[in-house]
């Protein structure tokens, strides 16, 4: 059991702290509580929107830029599915055999869907 003690001066945190006979766990508390918490989005700048910065705590320290690398994968990834290069042959690792795929084709015929089933039967490039 603990008590969490969030954006108080830390005066008031240290005297809490001291009146209590549990944990307390300071978040822009300051110091002197039991154990410290932050908000791991705000620890490691994870958040790009521009309207973030505006709304970060005061109490907050960003101990690293992790955002901007997330927000280059996802445009990589962006781009590659745009262009057809994600997902390849070696991120497309499941198969089915030919007698489940002529099966799996004979019911989606019966499902009205001959299109779909003829371009399951054709293999793949």
């Amino acid at each position: 059991f603990s008590i969490v003690l969030e954006c108080i001066p830390a005066h008031v945190a240290k005297a809490v702290t001291a009146a209590l006979r549990v944990p307390t766990i300071g978040i822009g508390a300051g110091p002197d509580c039991s154990g410290q918490v932050l908000v791991y989005h705000d620890l490691l700048g994870m958040m790009q929107h521009p309207h973030f910065k505006a709304v970060t705590p005061k109490f907050c320290k960003t101990y690293s830029d992790v955002g901007s690398v997330i927000a280059e994968g996802l445009e990589q990834f962006r781009q590659e599915v745009e262009l057809g290069q994600f997902p390849g042959p070696a991120h497309t690792p499941y198969k089915m055999g030919a007698s489940e795929l002529e099966l799996f084709a004979a019911e989606l015929r019966k499902q009205g869907l001959e299109r779909v089933a003829d371009d399951v039967e054709r293999p793949p490039p």
